[in-house]
């Protein structure tokens, strides 16, 4: 069986910023090994995963994966031979990552760079034969690669946005035959598309592009201020979708045949169902999958090789489930799960085109992932690449999965994390993690935060609190903007872990970033005796300044969707009072830490620092950490490991 070794040397590449060629080896901590979750360093926990989700090439010979370089805090990309374990790759540098990659026929790889962790640099193409001799695509523009067309290998669809700020607007859509070298003397990259696709017109922008099974662009949803529309395309003209009904049905994939889309539902009595849907007449032709509890609206369908087949389903459950419709699929998850470490999650995420070889993804809450590769011929289970080797195990505390009544009745899903050294009969130090989004899920599995903080001594708190994906229509959905229920619920879920002692009710702090850290101002400003410190991190604290900052920075759905939720703040001033904790920063007793990149696009920094100011006119105490060159994600390492140790030592202080 072949795998990658801890160490080996790669072939050097030339990219349009320099030769690129490394020996890469996975570092260990000073001091060696800890042996006790306390004395794991921060940036054990924060520094990126060493392999990126890797992808297999169509014939299955050859893994194309992303690897971060701790030196450099660097993203690089490498091609692993299957059949010989051999492996060799480029390396990014402290300016510049790998961001996006994608096959685009068996020899050939077109993939993104981005400097500063954020901004667009350019689209280039390699060969396996000669990785050295590179065809530059575009230089400077932000793109998402959407696919590549069956029908044309070695070409690739590039969704163009009109700006690089997070929420932008996307523009058009160009195909590249990606063996020619895109040089032009005005730069304008787009005069070499061998295709040119607008979107219809009449509209304020685009939301989302689909490809069909065929690799073809067929589908867009684009937006009049909160409405979306669906559009079909057709040969070369866009058609409207009748009564595709985008608030009740989300749009999962396009099915095998072009004419008809995969969109889950929820039901009445709770629960969800995946539907084949009709593009010409919008009717719903058939029920794919039907879950009793959870709503399947982020469910991802999987095809046969050939696009011709739907073979499955992966989605959140209490933890993420694979279903597959074929005996022979089922079969082989069954293998995988008997011959993969007991209570890991194994998770098929790729396969070749004859499906002999296959990719899976296996993970627990104290296993990172490992990356296998299947040989079913040969009947070989063999790992070839562990994202976060460094962390022991054995060290990890274990993620447990919970449920908790909220105070008008709703049964909501959490996680509990406990401490190694958790005693049941001594309550614990409590950190409520609440997700951002807020329109996404936790899961079961690993989670660097969670961990870190119980390594620290702390029992870690990760409520789905309603609005969170999968429950429903009528807890997912219908209260979506209901901001002030969803800190309610956080609270509900804290007293239950309390009432349960669990939880100390004199140690409990609450921690989030982005809408987690509107949640954890909300939980000190409108629970003043709950919580003895707060962290927000990214946060929004006033819903009013939003809707106004999405004006400047392009992102007119969101600003649309908000006002339609919330109204004109001059008319409707008691909500907008009601849902915005920076107004009520006046109630707030415990102390404060505030954290912010200072590029942020998405939450404006500007939120921080007037909640800053408002904590020194009322006399809040805080502590406050804006990072220079970060935007809504802290993504440089050094600005991730200087975050934590001042949380650290802020929760050490006071809690």
């Amino acid at each position: 069986m072949s795998r990658i070794s801890p160490a080996g040397r790669f072939g050097s590449l030339v990219i349009a910023f320099g030769i690129m060629s490394l020996v890469y080896v996975f570092p260990t901590s000073a001091g060696g090994r800890p042996t006790r979750p306390a004395d794991i360093p921060i940036e054990d926990f924060f520094r990126p995963a060493a392999f990126g989700v890797p992808l297999l090439n169509p014939s299955g010979t050859h893994v194309a994966l992303s690897f971060h370089e701790r030196k450099n805090d660097a993203v690089g990309l490498m091609f692993y031979d299957v059949g010989t374990g051999r492996h060799r790759g480029m390396r990014g540098d402290k300016d510049y990552d790998i961001s996006q990659f994608r096959w685009v026929s068996d020899e050939r790889i077109v993939y993104s760079v981005s400097t500063e962790k954020r901004f667009a640099w350019g689209l280039f193409a390699i060969t396996l034969k000669k990785p050295e001799q590179v065809t530059m695509l575009n230089r400077f523009d932000a793109l998402a690669l959407l696919g590549s067309p069956r029908a044309r290998p070695n070409h690739v669809l590039v969704a163009y946005h009109d700006v690089a700020d997070e929420g932008a607007v996307v523009g058009k859509v160009l195909e590249f035959d990606t063996r020619r070298g895109n040089y032009t003397k005005n730069g304008n990259y787009e005069d070499n598309a061998v295709k040119h696709i607008a979107p219809p017109t009449g509209k304020d922008g685009v939301l989302n592009w689909w490809t069909d099974q065929q690799g073809e662009l067929r589908y867009i949803v684009m937006h009049t201020k909160a409405t979306r529309e669906l559009f079909r395309r057709d040969g070369d003209r866009w058609v409207a979708c009748p009564a595709a009904e985008l608030d009740r049905h989300a749009l999962l994939d396009v099915d095998a045949d072009p004419y008809h889309f995969l969109v889950a539902r929820s039901l009445p009595a709770g629960g969800g169902e995946v539907v084949r849907m009709d593009t010409r007449t919008g009717e719903i032709r058939e029920t794919i999958h039907r879950e009793a509890k959870y709503a399947l609206t982020d469910a991802e369908p999987h095809f046969s090789s050939d696009g011709t087949t739907l073979i499955g389903l992966t989605y959140e459950h209490q933890a993420p489930l694979q279903v597959w419709f074929q005996p022979d699929d089922v079969a082989l998850q069954q293998s995988l799960d008997a011959a993969l470490p007991e209570n890991h999650v194994n998770l098929i995420i790729g396969r070749s085109r004859d499906s002999r070889r296959i990719l899976v993804d296996s993970y627990s809450d104290r296993h990172p992932t490992t990356y296998y590769i299947f040989d079913r011929e040969a009947g070989e289970l063999s790992p070839f690449a562990q994202t976060k080797p460094w962390l022991p195990p054995e060290l990890m505390a274990p993620m447990r999965a919970m449920q908790f009544k909220t105070r008008d009745g709703l049964t909501l899903d959490g996680y509990i994390t406990l401490p190694l050294s958790y005693d049941s009969k001594t309550p614990l130090p409590l950190i409520a993690l609440p997700h951002g989004g807020p329109w996404v899920r936790d899961s079961w599995g690993f989670d660097a935060r969670a961990q870190f903080f119980a390594s620290r001594g702390y029992a870690v708190f990760q409520p789905n609190y309603r609005g969170s994906t999968g429950y429903g229509r009528t807890i997912s959905v219908e209260p979506q903007y209901d901001f002030r229920k969803m800190h309610d619920d956080v609270t509900d879920g804290v007293k239950a872990l309390i009432a349960s002692r669990i939880a100390d009710p004199h140690r409990v702090a609450i921690v989030g970033a982005s809408f987690g850290g509107y949640l954890a101002l909300a939980g000190v400003a409108f629970e003043p005796d709950l919580y003895r410190c707060a962290v927000t991190i990214s946060g929004v604290f006033d819903i009013e300044s939003l809707i106004e900052d999405d004006r400047r920075n392009a992102n007119h759905y969101r600003r649309a969707e908000f006002q339609d939720a919330f109204g004109d703040p001059r008319v409707n001033r008691e909500k907008f009072e009601a849902i915005s904790p920076l107004r009520s920063v006046a109630l707030i007793k415990s102390p404060v830490f505030v954290a912010h990149g200072e590029d942020d696009r998405n939450a404006a920094t500007a939120q921080s620092r007037r909640l800053v100011r408002a904590f020194a006119s009322v006399g809040v105490e805080n502590e406050s950490l804006f990072l220079k060159y970060e935007g809504h994600s802290i993504a440089a390492l050094k600005n991730r490991v200087e975050l934590y140790t001042r949380i650290e030592a802020f929760l050490k202080k006071h809690l």
